[in-house]
């Protein structure tokens, strides 16, 4: 979903994991009763009011050891006129928006039934104008639409529902009749538009078989055009429907419809990424409506803010997000913060990294802006904690561009994003999960990276000083957490670019100390440094960065380190020998996630033998130190 409305030391090697007391989705604890196989909707509606009138047929199968009432539900502006189950007629009971069924007889566990509710009624509205549930509104041109959206907790406003994120429907036939000359969008492919049964209307037909979660199904109604077209992928014969409702047309075509026809073309590069499209033997589509954003309903976006960032945001929510549902709300980064990041993938593919560092520009003010801000969504109760743009979409995306930013490979990065599909594939994932399938391609522990950066708060904030004598160079970062009542410190790589009239350089870090100073060899007359230059690590500045010459007393001791130091062979297949160290040189290896691999000590002729027998391919850091001063060298391991 985006919206235009929004918007010692913290090292521990203990997986934290993550807070307790997050609102559940489901109500009343009886809804984990049964599981959902199916839906069938027959609703009325139209363009000119939110009412609905109609019935909605789920199909479930009892998964406790018994079931003595069916529990859904629905808001109580919406009113009930009767109820089956299993063709029986039963009474209804409500407290609040939760309903009950007594059964006439005790369901057994496996028990398959089947709970038909026919209502009508206005669904509420609330103070906001995205997260309704149902929606009427009016397109610049005095176009009418109507349209639902159930994120999170709302699906109940517009009809009788289990508001369980973990309990995918197995399939869904949507039925919607509408006044003549209009049109309904729905999940799936359009099975057929009966015109003829009922004069005056047109009864629209949608199917899916794919797993579905509840708030992913959605109707949307107005005087549509349809437009069609067909996506071929790369390297295959294989084919997909693409099925857009437009509104306006005349209007609406010379502004936003050579957007609208990049989406095959942003759904072929994305599956090169992270999979084939899921929903491939369906479709893709989108609804435009007057929605502040879009909302990622599944094989058809609802979106109102046409733009091509917005709709490769809300297409790569059919992979993170439908396709792979997070477990728990409080896991709601692994979708949106992955969509975010999928922004800027698009822009650097169709438009070059100019356009792709400029976005990672823009989400790094946003997420700094947030100084105690939480990925990890703690508080679930409301859509307002969930959505909060400078955490969840900002940082998030931040954060899953530091973790690609630690794999050892660009493609170790996306094939853990294509092993996070195909392992929970129509399924849920929790932060964990994706957590172990990083390690298990990385080949390194990322506790510290989860704990800091998901699961902690904030983020670091840098004093930089230089100075430079001859080709020496020293920078001295001074680290300052923007929430240290809850992390204290962040371990992470940072880029350094030194700055001269005539050359630049980019060299990377790992800052481990909350002060820590690194020497160089570079012989261009420095001008500056510059911090995070291509912003692959959320983090800022205090005050200016400035070179200050008490630093150069430290290059006579960093000398005896990197600037004298001879190491070979680097890259190396196996191992790698340092020499011309001082005697009892502590040599600390670690990979770039700063967990320690070896500690060693140079002997008496200032030689050690580093090894890497057993090291994945990658970059690792080799920290050199005398117990005052340290130094870093990269090494490399083929």
């Amino acid at each position: 979903m985006a919206s235009n409305s929004f918007a010692g030391k913290y090292c521990s090697k203990t997986y934290k994991g993550p807070a307790a007391g997050a609102r559940t989705t489901i109500a009343d604890p009886a809804e984990d009763d049964y599981d959902v196989k199916y839906l069938k909707f027959n609703l009325h509606l139209t363009d000119t009011s939110t009412y609905i009138w109609g019935n909605v047929a789920t199909t479930a199968v009892v998964t406790a050891s018994s079931l003595t009432k069916y529990v859904f539900e629905l808001d109580t502006t919406m009113i009930i006129d009767s109820a089956k189950v299993n063709g029986m007629v039963l009474p209804v009971l409500e407290s609040g928006s939760v309903r009950s069924i007594s059964l006439p007889v005790i369901f057994s566990s496996g028990a398959v039934f089947t709970a038909q509710v026919f209502y009508h009624g206005t669904p509420p509205v609330s103070s906001g104008s995205f997260f309704n549930g149902m929606t009427l509104g009016v397109t610049g041109l005095g176009t009418k639409v109507l349209y639902s959206v159930s994120d999170p907790y709302v699906a109940k406003n517009w009809w009788p529902s289990k508001q369980s994120i973990t309990d995918k429907i197995d399939s869904v036939d949507m039925y919607v009749t509408v006044p003549t000359g209009l049109a309904d969008g729905s999940n799936g492919l359009l099975v057929s538009v009966d015109a003829s049964s009922n004069p005056g209307y047109s009864t629209f037909h949608w199917q899916t078989h794919y797993l579905i979660d509840y708030y992913l199904i959605s109707v949307a109604v107005a005087n549509y055009a349809q437009y069609k077209s067909y996506l071929h992928f790369t390297g295959s014969a294989d084919s997909m429907l693409i099925h857009n409702f437009f509104i306006d047309t005349t209007t609406f075509n010379p502004a936003y419809k050579a957007n609208f026809d990049s989406i095959g073309m942003i759904i072929d590069y994305y599956s090169s990424l992270f999979g084939r499209y899921p929903f491939w033997r369906e479709k893709y589509g989108v609804c435009y409506t007057t929605l502040p954003g879009g909302m990622e309903h599944q094989t058809m976006t609802t979106i109102g803010t046409p733009t091509t960032d917005v709709i490769a945001h809300e297409l790569c929510h059919q992979w993170f997000g439908d396709h792979v549902t997070y477990a728990t709300w409080g896991d709601v980064w692994l979708s949106e913060g992955f969509a975010t990041f999928s922004e800027q993938l698009f822009l650097t593919h169709f438009w070059g990294p100019a356009a792709g560092l400029a976005h990672r520009q823009d989400l790094l003010s946003s997420a700094l802006s947030s100084t105690c801000g939480e990925l990890y969504v703690t508080d679930t109760s409301s859509a307002t904690t969930l959505f909060d743009y400078p955490t969840v979409y900002a940082k998030g995306q931040g954060v899953v561009t530091m973790l690609r930013y630690l794999a050892p490979s660009d493609d170790i990065f996306f094939q853990v994003l294509r092993n996070y599909q195909t392992t929970y594939a129509f399924g849920n994932a929790s932060t964990a999960n994706l957590k172990a399938i990083a390690e298990s391609l990385y080949g390194f522990n990322l506790d510290t990276f989860f704990n800091q950066w998901v699961y902690g708060k904030g983020f670091p904030r840098y004093k930089v000083t230089w100075d430079q004598v001859g080709t020496s160079v020293v920078v001295k970062l001074v680290q300052q957490a923007s929430c240290p009542a809850t992390t204290p410190h962040f371990s992470t790589p940072l880029e350094l670019q030194l700055h001269s009239a005539s050359a630049d350089t980019i060299v990377k870090v790992y800052n481990s100390l909350d002060t820590q100073v690194f020497t160089f060899d570079w012989s261009p007359e420095m001008a500056s440094v510059i911090l995070n230059p291509d912003v692959w690590t959320i983090c800022t500045k205090v005050g200016m960065i400035k070179q200050d010459t008490t630093l150069r007393a430290l290059l006579n001791v960093q000398s005896l380190f990197a600037e004298k130091a001879k190491i070979y062979p680097n890259p190396s297949k196996n191992s790698w020998v340092i020499e011309q160290l001082p005697q009892d040189t502590g040599l600390t290896l670690t990979d770039m996630n700063g967990r320690i691999l070896w500690r060693g000590k140079s002997n008496s002729y200032g030689i050690a033998l580093i090894p890497g027998n057993n090291l994945p391919p990658g970059n690792y850091l080799l920290k050199l130190s005398n117990g005052t001063h340290s130094d870093s060298i990269k090494l490399e391991h083929w």
